[in-house]
């Protein structure tokens, strides 16, 4: 009964985190841009909030690292509320893990700076790590799929091929962010293509985190 009672715990503080860090990073962004002379919401991405050149820098930098953490905490928490689906809950584990070491901790350890135009030897590490972030929340929507299925979850299934399907086009859209588009419609508006991406997914945790809270009441009544 106490373990379980614990799980519970650690399973709805790690949902509510989530929620709020989603809600918070969105908040802060704002926040973040606007202390940055000339600082685009819809053209400039998120990485040059954190360069070393960026008055927020240090905090931008700080708040990465802390938001990474705190997905990596709610993966620990839907793990223990879902761990009777076995190795799929892992795949999403490992999957959400990946995300926030990449996309928040990698990404606030090794800033985007550039030299001369070119990307510094930390940038780079900083785009290859936050990239198989990326790579790895694109792939989680399948892996719910597998836990949450058709037949038992028929609306959170179609939602989770829309999650997919908005992200991978954001994800394409972001990708014109490379010199050789400069100019163009698809390269000026990078920061909106990051955007959207980010709101896409940062709703889909919110309902997952939902389910998590429901799936700790659940895991209540066992005890009693």
């Amino acid at each position: 009964m106490l373990q379980i009672s614990f799980k519970r715990i650690i399973s709805y503080t790690s949902a509510i985190l989530c929620i709020s860090a989603c809600i918070g990073d969105l908040v802060l962004i704002y926040v973040f841009g606007n202390q940055i002379p000339g600082y685009n919401q819809l053209t400039d991405t998120l990485s040059s909030l954190g360069v070393s050149s960026s008055p927020v820098a240090a905090e931008a930098s700080m708040w990465s690292v802390i938001l990474g953490l705190i997905f990596v905490f709610f993966a620990i928490g839907f793990k223990l509320v879902y761990q009777l689906h076995g190795k799929e809950t892992r795949k999403a584990f490992w999957l959400i893990v990946l995300y926030g070491l990449g996309e928040g901790v990698a990404s606030g350890v090794f800033r985007a700076d550039r030299i001369k135009g070119e990307l510094t030897n930390i940038a780079i590490l900083h785009d290859l790590l936050g990239g198989i972030g990326i790579i790895a929340v694109l792939l989680l929507p399948f892996v719910m799929q597998k836990i949450f299925t058709q037949f038992s979850f028929p609306l959170f299934y179609r939602y989770s091929r829309i999650v997919w399907l908005v992200g991978i086009i954001s994800t394409v859209l972001f990708s014109f962010r490379l010199q050789v588009f400069e100019g163009t419609f698809l390269y000026t508006y990078s920061g909106l293509w990051q955007r959207i991406f980010l709101v896409d997914y940062y709703i889909y945790f919110f309902v997952i985190a939902i389910m998590i809270i429901k799936g700790t009441h659940k895991m209540q009544s066992k005890t009693h």
